[in-house]
């Protein structure tokens, strides 16, 4: 196969943050021959890209342009190309963008702007993803849109030279939109919140991911360099790329090359067989300190979809025999992704292969089909077998496929089910609960005839996990992988906890109208709210389907977390405003509501205690009017 004539699979922002672009002289800037002097030094700087959750199938639009401000009012701007972004895709990743070399300096705000005119945006209406209409809080067609976003002004973008530094984006989609289903046509209305932080911490709970070309190999070291580019575009040498990053792998390190997998050396072997330019997703996590990533997973050839194969992503929702029905599908062909409202039938094979993310099989226990099993969260490589398509369509939306996979590869991706903890047995080890959801869908929509499952009572092997927090009656999280087809009990294998008893609920509380006193109190130690007037929403969600009516006593509150440093925003009048320090976002939230502001939407997340109502918030954002 021509590596050159590879596709990716999608991501984001194409040149976000190429950073060579042109230094524009601010009204603070300095006098010339100082202005030439910081162009000519400059540092490293890494760019990552996150979303909050929002409840959306798809939400995919364009970049027309990001700048980075610097404290003396300079500007380094983006290559003006626009790049068609799928926002809802990475809700659980932290995406590498770029690598970028930059002028020195301390930066302070960074500028997105947004191009709505042919944004695609799909909602869940009655579990099938339904386009929605878009306007602006005004209730006006929405088409070029910007938001600003302030860093912590105890904690800007420090370029220095010799001392790598990292910027994550955060598109809050929760908070940048307000969605209405009850219309036969869904109405999304937007106000664009984006969040930066400076060196974060990570987020255990989110996947980080780096993708781009393979264009170096050091044998010797077992480390390999990838050029990013971290979305769908065809790989030449000749085409740009957005810096380049070290990988080093360790001896646990798990790969996927062409569907064959091996872990440390053996797998490195695998891969470094490969010709440059070979498409590779990373998964792992960025090391600043050292400008490398450390990589748990890599994926790489024929296992990174978007290349000669057409690709479907999506959950199965039941099994027949070797036909599969997915749910939730996203076809991948070329330089498009499409969301299917319809289900995909798969049709599996002798010749079927089977991979696992994050599991290396064992040569005297290969995977097979029969592995694959209800509630599973797949990728699957083949071809779409009932309908000739060169160029994918919204109208293909709404077709009835057949991917033919029988010479096609499956791999088992991490899947996230969510319910009600029924018994906890610490000897088996083993949790039982009531299922509620399988990747965010609800449980009536699976189908689990033949495989030995019972929804009411969901058996998952937890190993040596910890589950202290586990409680009888309480919600809980887990991610890992279905057990193989008619294997049941247990139904699946944890590999990671990822909610128990609330640690990661969300608060959302909407006032209608907008309030200029929402608390009964509000200092460093916390914010106590005042429920009167508020509009429809006004909850916590445990999990997507675990829903809870906030009460107006005890007084909810939320607090700062006890972990240290957080992150807190204001958006207002389109630009946003972020504080790692509680008391300093409560001093900046109290002073503008003093000043006419008025409170309209406030989401929080972090652990929560049912009885108190009261969220330990880790992160919080607030939309003012």
């Amino acid at each position: 196969m021509d590596r050159m004539k590879q596709w990716f699979a999608p991501f984001f922002f194409m040149t976000v943050l190429m950073m060579t672009g042109t230094v524009l002289t601010g009204c603070g800037g300095g006098s010339g021959s100082e202005a030439a002097s910081a162009a000519s030094e400059k540092g490293d700087v890494v760019i990552s890209l996150t979303d909050a959750e929002g409840d959306f199938e798809k939400y995919e639009v364009d970049i027309l342009s990001i700048l980075l401000t610097r404290k003396n009012g300079d500007q380094v701007e983006t290559l003006p190309l626009t790049a068609r972004i799928d926002f809802a895709q990475y809700v659980e990743l932290e995406e590498i963008l770029t690598a970028a070399t930059i002028p020195l300096g301390a930066y302070t705000a960074a500028t997105m702007v947004l191009d709505y005119s042919n944004a695609d945006i799909q909602v869940e209406v009655g579990g099938v993803p339904t386009a929605a209409k878009v306007q602006d809080a005004d209730g006006n067609p929405v088409t070029t849109l910007e938001v600003k976003v302030k860093l912590d002004i105890n904690r800007p973008l420090v370029i220095a030279p010799g001392i790598p530094a990292h910027l994550s984006l955060d598109f809050d989609l929760e908070a940048t939109n307000t969605v209405d289903t009850a219309p036969v046509l869904p109405v999304v209305t937007v106000e664009p919140t984006l969040i930066a932080e400076v060196d974060p911490d990570f987020d255990d709970l989110k996947r980080h991911r780096m993708r781009g070309p393979l264009v170096g190999i050091d044998e010797a070291e077992e480390t390999f360099e990838i050029a990013i580019r971290p979305f769908l575009h065809r790989i030449h040498r000749d085409r740009p790329h957005f810096g380049t990053l070290t990988v080093i792998p360790d001896a646990e390190t798990a790969y996927e090359v062409d569907g064959e997998t091996g872990v440390g050396s053996e797998g490195f072997k695998l891969l470094a067989q490969q010709p440059r330019f070979t498409p590779v997703v990373v998964f792992g996590k960025l090391n600043i300190r050292k400008h490398v990533f450390e990589a748990i997973e890599v994926l790489a050839g024929n296992s990174v979809p978007g290349g000669e194969r057409d690709v479907v992503r999506g959950s199965i929702i039941a099994r027949s025999g070797d036909i599969l029905t997915v749910r939730g599908a996203v076809l991948i062909r070329d330089e498009r992704e499409i969301v299917l409202r319809k289900n995909i039938k798969v049709l599996l094979g002798e010749g079927t292969r089977v991979t696992k993310q994050g599991h290396h099989a064992d040569v005297m226990d290969p995977l097979n089909k029969d592995d694959l099993s209800v509630g599973q969260r797949v990728t699957v490589f083949g071809r779409v077998s009932d309908v000739s398509i060169d160029v994918l369509t919204d109208v293909i939306a709404d077709r009835t496929f057949t991917l033919d996979a029988t010479e096609g590869l499956v791999r088992m991706l991490y899947t996230t089910i969510a319910g009600t903890v029924n018994a906890i047995r610490p000897d088996a080890p083993e949790i039982e609960l009531a299922l509620r959801a399988i990747n965010g869908r609800a449980i009536e929509i699976f189908d689990f005839m033949g495989t030995g499952s019972d929804p009411a009572a969901y058996v998952a092997a937890t190993g040596d996990l910890r589950l202290a927090d586990a409680e009888v009656g309480a919600p809980i999280r887990l991610r890992g992988h279905v057990a193989p087809f008619g294997a049941a009990p247990p139904d699946f294998i944890v590999r990671t906890v990822m909610e128990v008893n609330g640690v990661h609920a969300k608060m959302a509380v909407h006032w209608n109208p907008a309030t200029q006193t929402p608390f009964f109190s509000a200092s460093e130690f916390g914010l106590k709210l005042d429920l009167t007037g508020v509009g429809r929403l006004h909850h916590v969600f445990l999990n997507r389907h675990d829903i809870r009516k906030l009460k107006p006593e005890p007084a909810p509150q939320v607090l700062p977390t006890a972990q240290g440093r957080g992150r807190y925003a204001i958006r207002q009048a389109g630009t946003v405003s972020v504080h790692s320090d509680f008391g300093n976002f409560v001093n900046d939230l109290t002073l503008r509501l003093e000043n006419d502001a008025a409170l309209g939407r406030l989401y929080a997340k972090g652990r929560y205690v049912s009885i108190t109502q009261t969220m330990s918030a880790k992160k919080a954002t607030v939309v003012l009017r």
